[in-house]
């Protein structure tokens, strides 16, 4: 979403300026589900290598277009995964939880510093949720016992963010973008940094680190979320 605040509008080729960018996010996950009558609150705690093999299908998009200092930006990312675990106690209870997040942001973006080599943009904008959880607890002790609960929820927070990006030369950029929001949730926030490089004048790459984190109060599946890790993409300019 940062990928063109490094770009000063007086030097686009004309009052549009759009980019579209393919992009893989690594996160490792922790969180923990929402305690039921018939399952207690679970652990989720998974590094990115530990959850690959669990990785059932991600797909990630993210893009801007602008007209002169007025954009709009979205952020699309698909996640269906699954985690295991064994809970402490006499009976090693094992549980499986699955779950298919679809995470959308979308703002619009004001351009309020446009200088040769420093960009910043103001954002206004919602996050919005769809998180499906399905848990299962199997007992392994004499009185082996099986549980299974299935809960979803979408969840719609307004958003206030910034970005920004420099230009070191050589093709190199840094880039930022941060923001922070509550509504359905008590509080969303993210934070993103990366490094771009401009292989020429409509393809550049992009490496870089994500932090997303959600505190939903009770009014999802899950109590807490916060995904982090590195990101990398490859930007198509138009």
């Amino acid at each position: 979403m940062a990928q063109d605040a490094a770009a000063p509008a007086s030097e686009t080729a004309g009052p549009w300026f759009i980019r579209v960018t393919p992009y893989a996010w690594l996160p490792s996950v922790s969180g923990s589900t929402r305690a039921t009558r018939r399952i207690p609150s679970l652990s989720v705690d998974k590094s990115f290598s530990d959850i690959l093999s669990d990785l059932q299908f991600a797909a990630m998009i993210a893009g801007t277009v602008r007209y002169n200092r007025i954009g709009l930006l979205f952020d699309l990312d698909y996640v269906s995964a699954g985690v295991d675990g064994t809970l402490s106690g006499p009976f090693r209870t094992k549980y499986q939880v699955d779950m298919q997040a679809l995470l959308a942001t979308v703002g619009a973006t004001a351009r309020v510093v446009d200088e040769s080599k420093l960009g910043v943009d103001l954002l206004v904008g919602a996050r919005i949720v769809s998180l499906s959880v399905d848990s299962d607890l199997r007992g392994q002790g004499p009185f082996d016992r099986s549980r299974s609960s299935d809960s979803s929820a979408t969840i719609v927070d307004g958003i206030v963010g910034v970005r920004a990006g420099v230009e070191l030369g050589d093709g190199f950029s840094l880039l930022g973008y941060a923001d922070i929001g509550a509504g359905n949730s008590d509080l969303t926030w993210q934070v993103l940094g990366a490094v771009e490089y401009s292989f020429s004048n409509s393809v550049s790459g992009a490496i870089g680190y994500r932090y997303l984190g959600y505190d939903f109060g009770g009014h999802a599946p899950l109590d807490d979320l916060a995904l982090y890790g590195p990101i990398l993409g490859v930007t198509i300019r138009f």
